[in-house]
């Protein structure tokens, strides 16, 4: 990474460490005064940001909601005013945090598809013709409690919508989109739209290196992760009462055989019987219940900081990956969390109180220590490592402007 390549969140980064720790921090493989420790032969995909000093690696990274952040994108081409031909005036409608852009095609009124401004278009213009130029969740609606297809603050809440008002009434029909986000609702990632991203990407790939599409496996059995093996209790109770089942066994032949067989045989017969039974028992296997798999470790804005960090590192396995590959004299070896505004309430539930997080946080391994700040409050920010545990650093207000010294 070049200087001209390295982000304006990782220069700010590296100015606050420059002042906390007094260090030169410099971005991969630009100083040529030290090249020894500058890591060449790692690709360039896997590095680490940051040089720190001549014993230190740091790797800049987001703690934010990808959920929040797909949903803005994705809503983004509605911000901007659209034409709406079956309205007369412009509305501004704001639609919920978690509403998404784009929603199954089995939805007819999909949020966001393409009949999304279709569907809320046909509902304003009710609202219009009822006079109606202000409406949300406490309106008043005549169809409650049942909502009737047509009705338009049900297609407005099916939509998404939290509330919409006529901005202007010049005649040209418009509307304006904008995305109120809950700090505390986002989660940090949507494991199972992402799950579904992936299989789509996968069938479109197949499709076009002309493979044969596979078919989903069948359900797995609900009793879930098993072991097999027999039960030595159940083949201890069997040799137990083994010479007791022989004789039954030979009383049972000798009452048809009597005739045919002499003593010996009998007992020799029921003796292999028996002794067949038990090694059928010994060979046979049956599934038993293993404890559930734990669930992956979830996170909003809602978290506490240290679980916050600790499901952003669960998340993006890289962080450590990244700092597992620095050269081994680079014996610090940490990340700079920045927290976006969605994670704002994580942090500032410490800081309005002038608090340091109660606990260590447990870090994979490859990783020595953690920097969190937020770009919502510059004015402080936090460090953890084995040796001196949770510290606040106070940068001053003009930071170095320039992050390669010469």
């Amino acid at each position: 990474m070049t200087a001209q390549r390295t982000s304006e969140s990782e220069l700010h980064a590296a100015r606050i460490l420059e002042c906390v720790i007094g260090q030169r921090v410099e971005p991969y493989d630009k100083c040529v005064e030290c090249d020894d420790f500058h890591d060449k032969s790692t690709p360039v995909n896997g590095r680490y940001d940051l040089h720190v000093g001549q014993v230190g690696a740091l790797e800049v990274t987001f703690a934010t909601s990808r959920v929040a952040e797909r949903n803005a994108r994705n809503w983004e081409p509605y911000f901007s005013q659209q034409s709406a031909p079956l309205l007369r005036d412009h509305w501004h409608v704001v639609v919920e945090n978690t509403a998404k852009n784009k929603a199954p095609r089995s939805k007819k009124e999909a949020r966001g598809s393409q009949k999304f401004l279709e569907a809320i278009s046909s509902a304003l213009a009710e609202l219009e013709r009822r006079g109606v130029s202000d409406v949300g969740w406490g309106s008043p609606c005549f169809s409650d409690p049942f909502h009737d297809p047509e009705c338009p603050y049900g297609k407005l809440r099916r939509a998404g919508v939290q509330f919409a008002r006529v901005m202007s009434g010049d005649g040209a029909g418009a509307i304006s989109v904008a995305v109120v986000y809950g700090y505390d609702a986002m989660p940090a990632a949507d494991e199972e739209g992402d799950r579904k991203e992936a299989e789509k990407l996968q069938k479109k790939q197949q499709a076009k290196e002309g493979r044969k599409l596979v078919s989903k496996t069948a359900e797995p059995d609900k009793i879930g992760p098993v072991q097999w093996s027999f039960n030595p209790g159940f083949i201890a109770h069997l040799e137990s009462r083994r010479a007791e089942d022989e004789q039954r066994e030979a009383a049972f032949i000798r009452s048809i055989f009597a005739d045919h067989l002499f003593e010996s045989e009998i007992v020799e017969r029921a003796r292999e019987e028996v002794a067949r039974r038990i090694d059928l028992a010994r060979t046979m296997t049956w599934r038993q219940q293993l404890p559930p798999l734990p669930e992956a470790r979830k996170a909003d804005a809602g978290t506490d900081l240290v679980d916050l960090l600790e499901v952003e590192f669960s998340l993006h396995s890289d962080l450590a990956a990244k700092l597992l590959r620095a050269d081994p004299r680079r014996v610090r070896r940490e990340v700079f969390f920045w927290l976006t505004w969605m994670r704002a309430p994580a942090w500032n539930r410490l800081t309005r109180h002038g608090l340091l997080p109660a606990r260590d946080p447990e870090l994979p391994d490859g990783v020595t220590g953690v920097w969190v700040g937020s770009l919502t409050d510059p004015s402080h920010v936090l460090h953890w490592d084995g040796e001196t545990g949770w510290v606040r650093h106070d940068p001053p207000d003009s930071l170095i402007s320039s992050i390669c010294r010469r």
